[in-house]
């Protein structure tokens, strides 16, 4: 069905769905390929704007539906169309130059070693795409609305790649709007039904029927291959020793970071087989360990991170690290009372396992 749709070309189209031939001109195909038809770039001269197209051999009623169930998560569905023979389409909103999905930026991304700030970058998307997934899966105890996407890839997440440098805080992508949006929703299925149309290199390869945890054991993939470009086999996703291995071999710089990784990771992993792993608890776990903790701790971690090297006592840490605070705090001068405060955060950001320390010498480093 997806060959079939590929290869109409405009005449066909317009001979399937006098409609859209009344409404849209057709400028090219867009997308990557997908199993379950074709996606046009074309301008409505309705609503004067260029959206995008879909058009399938498969009834889209069912996707376009769920896509309206989640709006925000992916993309806006404008107008839907029945056409000739069993043929389908609906418009949709264009997600422009800003709009890339995971597996384009992968392809493009210049990884480097011991780079931190990728490291935040690729938590903050993996939080929106939690987001999506919780709306996809339904509300807890509740018999309506429950989805599994069964088909979670870079190829389907589009994030808004948009990152700017912010003083005040170590994330950098676009606040108070949504940053990934899921697509491809095609393949859908309730939760509980069968499905066994995934791509096998992101698919849980025992699974037996659609569950959410199969969509967070394939975004646990997808993070692994954010993090380091390569992806890794579901034989790694088995063990937590086989994916601190694999984060290790493209470590952050920091010690705390990469653990969080390798946990969020393995929990993902987890979710493929135990129900009480879900989406919501996921953020939750997110909040508490990374998103909630105090701001000023993770600048000064990014810092220490960034310009200084090795290890040092925590009033040498506190002298060095000023100049790189002072902007956050406010402060034009270094004095007594400023340094007692870089110490305390030292010694906080120590307690909760953000700094590492020679217990010997009693020296801070970040790994």
């Amino acid at each position: 069905m997806g060959n079939a749709a590929r290869k109409l070309d405009v005449i066909e189209i317009h001979n399937l769905f006098p409609q859209i031939n009344l409404r849209f001109d057709l400028e090219e195909q867009i997308g990557e390929p997908s199993g379950f038809g074709a996606v046009w770039l074309a301008y409505d001269r309705w609503l004067d704007r260029e959206v995008a197209l879909k058009i399938s051999q498969t009834d889209l009623s069912s996707e376009i539906l769920l896509c309206r169930d989640i709006e925000g998560q992916t993309v806006r569905i404008y107008d839907y169309f029945r056409g000739e023979n069993g043929w389908h389409a609906y418009s949709m909103e264009l997600l422009h130059s800003s709009w890339r999905t995971l597996s384009s930026w992968i392809e493009t991304h210049r990884y480097r070693e011991h780079d931190l700030q990728h490291y935040f970058d690729c938590l903050e998307v993996m939080y929106d795409a939690l987001r999506g997934l919780a709306a996809i899966h339904g509300r807890p105890y509740s018999r309506e609305g429950r989805y599994v996407h069964a088909d979670i890839k870079p190829a389907n997440l589009f994030f808004l790649c948009q990152p700017k440098k912010r003083p005040n805080t170590v994330f950098r992508m676009p606040a108070h709007q949504d940053m990934v949006k899921i697509i491809d929703m095609g393949i859908s299925t309730q939760r509980g039904g069968y499905n066994n149309a995934g791509t096998p290199a992101y698919d849980y390869p025992y699974k037996q029927d659609c569950r959410p945890g199969h969509d967070l054991y394939s975004l646990g993939l997808t993070f692994l291959e954010m993090l380091s470009g390569t992806l890794p086999t579901h034989h790694t996703m088995e063990h937590k020793t086989r994916i601190t291995t694999f984060v290790t071999a493209a470590s952050s710089g920091s010690a705390f970071i990469d653990n969080l990784a390798i946990e969020l990771a393995r929990q993902c992993a987890r979710a493929a087989t135990q129900l009480a792993i879900t989406a919501r608890s996921l953020l939750a776990w997110l909040d508490e360990k990374l998103f909630e903790l105090n701001e000023a701790n993770l600048l000064l971690l990014r810092s220490i991170h960034h310009h200084l090297l090795g290890a040092m006592k925590k009033d040498e840490l506190a002298s060095a690290a000023f100049p790189y605070m002072a902007a956050y705090f406010g402060w034009k001068n270094q004095t007594v009372g400023r340094i007692e405060f870089l110490k305390v955060m030292i010694a906080d950001m120590y307690a909760q396992g953000l700094l590492v320390r020679d217990g010997s010498s009693y020296r801070y480093f970040v790994r």
